[in-house]
C-alpha cells in the first residue's frame, strides 16, 4: 500500500522515500542499540536492488497536485419544483400544449412517411379485414384437406376429399361479372 495524497492514487516516489528513511531508521537504532548476539546474519542487499530503487526515485511523480487552481462552490437556495408546479396551467385534455406545439402526431407522419408508402391503393379498411379472413379461412381448409388426405385409407375417401376441395375452392372465388 502506498502514501496517499489528498485523496488521490499512492505517489511511488513518496513511497520509495518512506521506505527508504524507514530502513536508514532502523539501521541507526540498531547502531545505537547494544551490542547483542543475532540469531541469524543481516540479509545484505544486492547492487541490483539499490539500482532498482534509484530508478524507481528518479521517475518523474504522475501525480500533480496544483494548489494554485480555483476551486468553485455553488450553494443553492430555491425551493425544489414538484412535477405538479411544471404541469400547472396545461390542460391536457382538451387543448394543444403551451409554447407552441409546432405540429400533430398525424402532420409528423405524414413527413416522415415516404410519398409511395401513403397511399393504400384504393384499398378499404373493410377489404383489408375481408382478405384477411378469406386468407385465414382458406388455409384453414387447406390445413384440413391435407390432414384429411394423409389419414385417408381408401380410394373412396381420397375421392370425396378431393370433391369437398373443390367445393370449397368454387365457394371462395368471387362471382364472375356480367357485362
Amino acid at each position: 500500500m502506498g502514501v496517499m495524497r489528498k485523496g488521490g492514487p499512492p505517489n511511488r516516489t513518496a513511497a520509495w522515500l518512506l521506505a527508504g528513511a524507514m530502513g536508514l531508521a532502523s539501521a541507526h537504532l540498531s547502531a545505537q542499540a547494544p551490542a547483542t548476539p543475532v540469531s541469524e546474519p543481516p540479509s545484505p542487499i544486492s547492487a541490483e536492488d539499490l539500482s532498482r530503487v534509484r530508478k524507481a526515485l528518479e521517475t518523474p511523480s504522475t501525480l500533480n497536485l496544483d494548489e494554485n487552481r480555483l476551486r468553485y462552490y455553488v450553494r443553492i437556495l430555491a425551493r425544489k419544483a414538484s412535477i405538479m408546479d411544471l404541469m400547472a396551467g396545461y390542460d391536457f385534455r382538451n387543448g394543444p400544449t403551451k409554447r407552441g406545439n409546432p405540429m400533430s402526431h398525424q402532420e409528423f407522419l405524414a413527413l416522415v412517411t415516404p410519398k409511395e408508402m401513403q397511399s393504400s391503393g384504393g384499398i378499404t379498411a373493410m377489404e383489408t379485414l375481408q382478405f384477411a379472413f378469406t386468407n385465414w379461412l382458406a388455409q384453414t381448409l387447406v390445413k384440413k384437406a391435407v390432414e384429411d388426405l394423409r389419414n385417408a385409407t381408401s380410394e373412396r375417401e381420397v375421392q370425396e376429399i378431393r370433391s369437398r376441395i373443390d367445393r370449397e375452392l368454387a365457394a371462395l372465388k368471387p362471382p364472375a361479372e356480367s357485362n
